[in-house]
């Protein structure tokens, strides 16, 4: 491989610094020490970035007085606010319903969003700072054809200084007078079962953090937390991301997990959770030459679009032992009896097990 020592431009690399927020006073999900620095960084005419990736106004909305929450009945999983649709809408399905005037389990009118959203945190930012032109970049608020383009040189040309974004603004954008960047909520990846999820995060860390002094002037990078005190922090900031490629790479060889192993995912889905599992379950009855499987289990979201969902993992020491093994899998599943009842897909070197 490859590795680039120095940053374009002769930039220099911009601080890392991890915010506990177990010991700071927090406001619309924002710490006191981020505040502080969002007003200094205001104060001189530079631009800040703070990046949530989580669209929406809520992840969910709850009743106060018997604790109902809004779920998607396809896909066992709460709907997302959006407030300015006055719409909820799940994100994993696509359908939507309108925000119930009250609660339709005990009659209640306190419902409340729990949680925040890109399109919550940039209407708290207009509380917080009224003198300040801001602009959300997420996929809700791109999706007129220029618009993405539009926003990026509002941005480019100043006439925003607080910038709320998600993923779509971690990549690739030059914004030479964003000298702050703060990452809001990194928890959710630090407790995944999908052992690629610290290392995306970590991409995604990077990546953020690349927008920040991307010029002359020198960057920061604040990065929120509850677990500052996690290993995988730890490493990221103070020994860099080279020497955190180094660790999980060593902790896979361990595991053997990829890249030393091989794997393919053996997806399916029925209207059934049975006819899935069974489907899985007959095809482990009979062993293959070189490979070894785990599971079938749940996938990490059960159902989705009325859909039930299992997967089976298989693993092999080379790609030629795991290429002839899938050959003798194939071959059994026109004789499974479950094979009618479910749709099933295959997936080699699969990049998220979190389908």
């Amino acid at each position: 491989y490859h590795q680039l020592h120095n940053r374009a431009g002769k930039s220099v690399k911009a601080k890392i610094t991890l915010i506990d927020m177990n010991q700071q006073q927090v406001e619309f999900g924002l710490s006191g020490t981020l505040k502080h620095e969002m007003k200094k960084t205001l104060a001189r005419g530079e631009q800040v970035l703070l990046f949530l990736n989580r669209r929406g106004y809520a992840p969910a909305i709850n009743c106060q007085e018997c604790h109902w929450l809004a779920d998607c009945q396809r896909c066992d999983k709460p709907y997302t606010l959006h407030q300015k649709q006055q719409l909820l809408i799940c994100h994993h399905c696509g359908s939507q319903k309108r925000i119930p005037p009250q609660c339709p389990s005990c009659g209640s009118v306190r419902i409340a969003p729990l949680g925040q959203g890109t399109e919550q945190l940039e209407s708290r930012l207009e509380e917080l700072f009224p003198d300040s032109s801001i602009v959300r970049i997420d996929r809700d608020s791109t999706r007129k054809k220029g618009e993405l383009a539009k926003l990026l040189q509002e941005v480019s040309d100043k006439k925003h200084q607080l910038l709320v974004g998600t993923q779509m603004l971690a990549k690739g954008h030059h914004f030479p007078d964003v000298t702050l960047v703060a990452v809001l909520d990194v928890d959710g990846a630090l407790f995944s079962f999908d052992f690629r999820a610290s290392e995306q995060m970590a991409q995604l860390m990077i990546q953020v953090a690349g927008r920040a002094g991307r010029a002359s002037k020198p960057g920061q990078v604040l990065v929120q937390s509850s677990f500052v005190d996690h290993p995988l922090l730890q490493d990221l900031v103070h020994n860099g991301y080279h020497h955190f490629a180094h660790q999980a790479l060593t902790e896979r060889k361990q595991a053997r997990l990829p890249p030393f192993t091989f794997q393919a995912l053996l997806r399916a889905d029925a209207n059934y959770p049975y006819y899935p599992e069974n489907f899985l379950r007959a095809l482990t009855q009979q062993p293959l030459t070189g490979c070894e499987f785990a599971g079938p289990v749940p996938a990490a979201m059960e159902k989705k679009a009325g859909k039930f969902r299992y997967h089976l993992i298989i693993q092999a020491k080379s790609r030629k032992e795991l290429h002839y093994g899938i050959l003798q899998l194939l071959a059994l599943i026109p004789k499974n009896e479950w094979q009618g009842k479910v749709r099933w897909s295959l997936d080699i070197d699969p990049i998220d097990l979190n389908w």
